[in-house]
């Protein structure tokens, strides 16, 4: 076998070993995003109907729009919702939830200004 076949063969075993840690790396993260976004989800769906769907009623009445950003709290294992009315930024608070919820470790943003802006359509 000469150098260059050698090399070669090296090169793909090398190659075949980075790709292979990579896709476990992918499937570790996805797995653990699944995980604390299903948890995040089930704690809003507890919640939502008694706690949050009227206290944005009382305070942005009937609309069927808002806008919505997740980041992390200050505690471990705390979520940030803050929602609010695109259409009367000046006018109307957001009205921000602190969420408890496991897992502990979270993807989001730990800064405010990070956050991704979601619509939220016909939440109540």
């Amino acid at each position: 076998m000469g150098f260059f076949t050698w090399l070669g063969t090296w090169l793909d075993r090398v190659a075949e070993s980075v790709f292979n840690w990579l896709v476990d790396v992918t499937t570790w993260v996805v797995e653990r995003l699944i995980a604390f976004l299903k948890a995040l989800f089930e704690k809003l769906q507890k919640i939502w109907p008694a706690l949050v769907a009227p206290a944005l009623a009382a305070a942005f009445g009937e609309i069927s729009v808002l806008y919505v950003i997740f980041y992390a709290g200050a505690v471990l294992g705390q979520t940030i919702m803050e929602l609010w009315d695109p259409l009367n930024l000046n006018s109307k608070p957001s009205q921000v939830f602190k969420l408890k919820q496991a897992p502990q470790s979270s993807p989001l943003p730990e800064l405010r200004s990070e956050a991704k802006v979601l619509e939220l359509e016909n939440w109540n």
